[in-house]
């Protein structure tokens, strides 16, 4: 029987987010996200969140049901519990860390800092260790990644199964402080999952061009990416429309499946997941039904100097026998029964090569969409036979092959 794997999943509590996480989870105002995350996660509160939780199953709660959590230990113990009863009971979960140390200002920061979130995850790895493969956070701005110690003791230690990457938190893919990682990664066949949709998560410091360089380092400076980076950068900064020069659409230079490029064409064999295929806006692109979301891509598309949208950047120049360990995955995108539908087509036409393209739901993120369950069973309705591999072989083979 083959193993089944969700390969991309999240445990964290609002105690390893920022004080004003909530503003991008909830779409709320900076200080409203900050007294409303300090609010939920008193004792009191979070007591009554989980109890509402339990019986009403409204999305938005469901949600803060698993953020006001007291530990990742039963965030995981949750998502475990919920495949328990299914067609799924024996799934392997993969764990992705995000060091959110960096992605707000200083005053700012996790009550739980990254260092305390890997250590729960260690002692986790111990209680369940043939289920539960987490990921280890790499985050340039972190002064452990010159030296890559703590990466190393994760991985070699064979507690941590691979390295998770979040750029829109501030930095670039192709950043030279991240040269020794990806040098360290190909030469031991480590797997590497990172961000690429519009939106998710990103930088909510005050001035998020503090931390965007007019002409950014990188790891293959001479790359002809660098100077479409550039001119993006440039574009960005001086669009008439002042919503791409705010952090929620400012942080896209640093997402843009693009920008791995010049870390592939130096790295080629780098076993590397570029997740969500790029998100639900960039699959659809002009057939978004979505008229906000369409015209939203087109006018980004307009400012990055691209033809395509990163859905077929992906498929084009990404998951291409130039570089035969890259990967996508269904996380969070596979919500949109629209999405699949595009997915399945393509794999069907062999515009994809279906053993490229991983099962995973984006966990517990994705309950403000819908319950975990009717996520797994809506892709597997629309994906049908492509479905069970991605679970199974083709999880297998990214994670250990």
């Amino acid at each position: 029987m083959n193993d089944k794997y969700n390969i991309h999943s999240h445990i964290f509590t609002g105690k390893c987010a920022p004080k004003d996480f909530l503003q991008i989870g909830l779409n709320l105002g900076d200080g409203v996200s900050s007294f409303l995350k300090w609010l939920f996660l008193t004792k009191p509160v979070s007591w009554l969140i989980e109890k509402l939780g339990s019986f009403i199953h409204n999305k938005t709660l469901q949600f803060l049901k698993i953020g006001v959590m007291s530990s990742q230990g039963e965030v995981f113990a949750n998502l475990k519990g919920t495949y328990n009863n299914s067609n799924y009971s024996d799934i392997k979960i993969v764990a992705l860390s995000i060091d959110m140390d960096y992605m707000t200002d200083p005053n700012k920061k996790p009550e739980q800092d990254f260092n305390s979130q890997i250590e729960d995850l260690y002692k986790l790895k111990k209680t369940y260790p043939d289920t539960f493969f987490p990921f280890y956070s790499v985050d340039p701005r972190n002064p452990d990644t010159i030296g890559l110690k703590n990466v190393k003791k994760a991985i070699e230690s064979n507690a941590f199964a691979g390295i998770k990457l979040y750029p829109p938190n501030g930095f670039f893919p192709f950043d030279p402080r991240l040269d020794g990682l990806y040098k360290y990664a190909e030469a031991n066949n480590i797997p590497i999952m990172t961000h690429c949709t519009r939106g998710g998560t990103y930088f909510i410091g005050k001035d998020v061009w503090s931390i965007i360089s007019d002409n950014p380092l990188s790891l293959n400076p001479t790359h002809p990416i660098m100077d479409k980076v550039i001119k993006r950068i440039a574009a960005y900064k001086n669009a008439s429309n002042k919503a791409f020069r705010e952090n929620a659409k400012a942080c896209n230079l640093f997402t843009h499946p693009e920008n791995y490029l010049p870390v592939l064409d130096k790295y080629p064999k780098l076993k590397l997941c570029i997740a969500h295929m790029g998100g639900d806006v960039e699959i659809l692109g002009d057939k978004n039904p979505n008229s906000k979301h369409a015209k939203w891509s087109q006018e980004a598309m307009f400012l990055e100097d691209c033809t395509a949208t990163w859905y077929e950047i992906i498929k084009q120049e990404i998951l291409v026998n130039k570089y035969p360990n890259t990967f996508t995955d269904i996380s969070y995108s596979l919500c949109d029964s629209s999405c699949m539908t595009q997915l399945h087509n393509d794999l069907t036409n062999a515009e994809i090569d279906n053993k490229r393209v991983l099962f995973g739901t984006d966990y517990f993120l994705v309950t403000k969409e819908d319950a975990e369950l009717k996520v797994v069973a809506a892709g597997e309705n629309h994906l049908k036979n492509f479905f069970s591999p991605m679970m199974s072989e083709n999880n297998k083979r990214y994670l250990f092959s």
